[in-house]
């Protein structure tokens, strides 16, 4: 195959890579190539979440994404191409002893970004909800706003904007290297031929870091962690309009889905950068957490399930930005658990960058050089 050119080669179709291509759109930029290793976009952690907006955060940076990115979802822009469902069911976050105490800090610094946020009692938080009832905890955290989105439609909407503007995705691409000359990128071969390119975006997710190494750029230690998600059949006692409730104290989750139930008992297993296989003792393990933090939780089926990666590193920070020893590469990567409640405001962080905005400090690639 002939070299294909490109100003921009950006690495990876899932929220990462989608949702800088759209924001570079946005901003008007063309001559865009997205390459990924499947056959269609989204088909690792980016398709394989509970779909989760949350806005209360502990890392102060994180959170004003996240607050930023709640806005973009719930209002996008005008002419946006695939409607996206945002489902306000809100969220409880329970817990006790110095988690309780963290979670108060967090709902004051919430406030302080003008979220509408309440700490309730030890009763008001088993009142509002009958399967936690019995819940050992100092209180709950409770945000309104946060709710439920299509992640798939949102990851179109990103991808589509991106394609709009003349972007090319090309699937089943798997990196094979990133050319680098005196210091430079030059492109990037894959399985699909040879592209040239200005800059390339690394937004490889569990795969991040290999890229890395191949283009020669600063070292940056990437854990993708595995987690399990479960969902039941439909359960003619659930309500839809339920909250996402999550106890960081007992390390487990639910949230109404489908007329059921999706369960997490947020395990997180290191694992080389694949397509993880599901484990039978995580199932075990979300009994064990959920008889530990609701002792009369029913008993319930499970219809399906299946484990992702999120993939962090080492001080748990995002990584986005310009890399230091390469000139052109750029990475948007580590988005560990917040891919999707961050994506709108990566997107236009990534972007911004891209054009020539300062460095952000709380992202920055050259913390690791």
């Amino acid at each position: 195959m002939q070299p294909e050119e490109a100003r921009y080669v950006i690495i990876g179709a899932g929220f990462a890579g989608a949702t800088t291509a759209c924001h570079l759109a946005l901003q008007g930029a063309r001559q865009m190539v997205i390459v990924e290793q499947e056959a269609v976009a989204g088909f690792h952690s980016s398709g394989r979440n509970a779909g989760f907006i949350r806005q209360v955060l502990s890392e102060p940076s994180v959170a004003d994404l996240a607050a930023e990115s709640a806005e973009f979802i719930r209002n996008p822009p005008p002419g946006w191409p695939v409607p996206v469902s945002y489902d306000a069911i809100g969220c409880m976050i329970l817990g006790r002893g110095e988690q309780w105490d963290a979670l108060r800090k967090d709902a004051e610094l919430a406030r302080g970004r003008g979220l509408d946020v309440e700490c309730w009692s030890p009763e008001k938080t088993r009142a509002a909800m009958p399967l936690i009832e019995d819940a050992d905890v100092d209180g709950a955290v409770w945000c309104a706003s946060d709710g439920v989105i299509d992640i798939n439609a949102l990851l179109s909407g990103y991808l589509k904007t991106a394609q709009s503007a003349g972007a090319v995705i090309r699937y089943d691409a798997t990196v094979e290297e990133v050319q680098v000359r005196d210091g430079r990128v030059q492109g990037v071969a894959t399985t699909r031929g040879f592209f040239d390119a200005d800059v390339v975006v690394n937004a490889a997710g569990p795969w991040a870091g290999p890229v890395g190494i191949m283009a020669g750029a600063v070292p940056i230690a990437f854990h993708p962690r595995r987690r399990h998600l479960f969902v039941t059949p439909p359960l003619d006692w659930v309500k839809p309009d339920w909250p996402f409730v999550l106890n960081v104290s007992d390390e487990v989750y639910f949230q109404p889905s489908s007329g059921g139930l999706m369960l997490c008992a947020m395990d997180e297993d290191e694992l080389p950068p694949c397509d993880p296989p599901t484990r039978p003792e995580a199932l075990e393990l979300l009994a064990e957490r959920l008889a530990a933090a609701y002792p009369n939780f029913p008993d319930v089926p499970i219809g399906r399930s299946w484990a992702g990666l999120r993939t962090f590193t080492d001080d748990n920070r995002f990584v986005i930005g310009w890399d230091p020893r390469v000139e052109g590469f750029f990475w948007v990567a580590g988005l560990g658990g917040h891919g999707v409640t961050t994506s709108a405001a990566v997107g236009s962080l990534a972007a911004r960058l891209l054009f020539g905005a300062d460095a952000d400090p709380n992202f920055s690639p050259a913390r690791f050089g």
